[in-house]
Order: structure tokens, then C-alpha cells, then sequence
């Protein structure tokens, strides 16, 4: 899934489709619940409950929330930034598990076989550069999310993402009991610390090409939405 800035960027790109007039834009309480929304499904534990997962998929190298299954038991609240934050991070989540990761990496078992399993796979093949590397270095600093981390300061500069973020009220929302949204505020200062220059050795991802896939999320999500949130 991306990383918490990225997230941010996809509010960002969201918030540049709506209207001028949109109070998203306009007020800045509304725009920072927004923003701190789509991040409380990564702040809360487990996140297997956060993200609604399918518990028939918890087994898959890549399972995707159920954003449908979010919207269906918050259906009376979709008009709460903080709900649509949560809910926009849940559609941003699986577009990007479903339609961009793909092309990214593919696993493999110790035979060389195509896999989905997570427990079987032993090899990642990354698309971008035709290295294979064991699963374990994929999922770590050095390759997958280490990734995120450089592109973190860039990031943050281009779009220039707010600092200054803040949750002073309890959203409701049953699956944030456990969230610490604080502790994330702490690790997005962290991140800032990174050079930007850092984002020219990512090894998993193609950067403009990531930021190419969520602009047309955004808008694709932005019209899905625009049918019946109060923007």
C-alpha cells in the first residue's frame, strides 16, 4: 500500500479537482480533517480491520481494502471529512494494489513458479530494473519501503504538504480505537528530515510514472465521488 505521504499527495491531486467554491478548499478545518482522515486507516491497529480486509484474501501477497464494505456501515456520515478522508484512502489503497502494483513486481516460488501465495513466495522480479531479489529484501528498507522514504521530502516539496496537521476530535469511526495518529505525525516529521536528491535512487518504483497513476486515481475517484459527497 503507499506510504503516508503518498497518501497525502493523493489528497492533494483529489483537492485540485474539486471546485474553487468547494468548502474543501476553502475551509481549512475541513481541509485538514480531509488530510488526516486518509491517514487514520494506517495509524489504526490491526489493520486488517482498518482496511476491511477479505479474511478469505489474508493470505495473498497483495490484498486491497473493501472501501464498499467502509461506505455501506458509514453510509450516514460520508459528508464528515474525516469519514471521506478515511474512505478516499480505502479507494486510493485498492486502485493502487489492483491496477498499479502489478506492473511493478511479480513472485515467484522456489521453483520458479508464479505465486500469489505470501508464504510461498520466494523471489520478487522487479519490473523496472529485471533484478530478482528473495521476498524478505523487497519488503524492506532497502528495496519497497525504503522507497517511499526517499521519495518522502520531494514529495512534500513538490506539493507542498501541510505540516501542520491535527485531530482534535474523536471521528467515530468504530475501526480508529486503536489509531495513533500522533505516532505518525511523529514519523512524517521524521521522514521530512530525508534529501529530497533521495528520491533519484528509488529501486522499486518509477517516481513520475507512480505520480502519473495517482493523478488519474484522483480524478477517477474525484468523479466516483462527486455523484453524491458534498463537495
Amino acid at each position: 500500500m503507499p506510504g503516508y505521504i503518498l497518501h497525502l499527495v493523493s489528497v492533494h491531486m483529489l483537492l485540485e479537482r474539486l471546485p474553487a467554491e468547494s468548502p474543501y478548499r476553502t475551509d481549512p478545518q475541513m481541509r485538514n480533517e480531509l488530510y488526516v482522515g486518509s491517514l487514520l486507516p494506517d495509524a489504526a491497529v490491526p489493520k486488517t480491520v482498518s482496511h476491511f480486509y477479505d479474511p478469505a484474501f489474508r493470505d495473498r501477497m497483495i490484498i486491497w481494502p473493501r472501501p464498499e464494505v467502509f461506505r455501506r456501515k458509514y453510509r450516514d456520515r460520508m459528508s464528515d471529512p474525516i469519514c471521506l478522508g478515511y474512505y478516499y484512502h480505502l479507494c486510493i489503497d485498492k486502485k493502487f494494489l489492483q491496477e498499479y502494483l502489478p506492473g511493478v513486481a511479480e513472485y515467484y516460488d522456489r521453483l520458479g513458479r508464479p505465486t500469489e501465495i505470501k508464504d510461498d513466495v520466494s523471489e520478487v522480479l522487479l519490473k523496472r530494473s529485471g533484478e530478482r531479489i528473495p521476498r524478505e529484501k523487497y519488503l524492506s528498507d532497502e528495496y519497497y519501503y525504503g522507497d517511499y522514504t526517499k521519495m518522502n521530502t520531494y514529495l512534500c516539496e513538490r506539493y507542498q504538504i501541510p505540516e501542520d496537521l491535527m485531530l482534535d476530535r474523536d471521528p467515530g469511526i468504530e475501526e480508529t480505537k486503536n489509531a495513533d495518529i500522533e505516532s505518525v505525525f511523529r514519523q512524517m516529521r521524521a521522514y521530512r528530515k530525508v534529501p529530497a536528491e533521495a528520491a533519484e535512487d528509488v529501486r522499486v518504483f518509477d517516481v513520475e510514472g507512480l505520480l502519473d497513476f495517482f493523478e488519474r486515481a484522483a480524478s477517477e475517484t474525484a468523479a466516483a465521488l462527486g455523484k453524491d459527497c458534498a463537495f
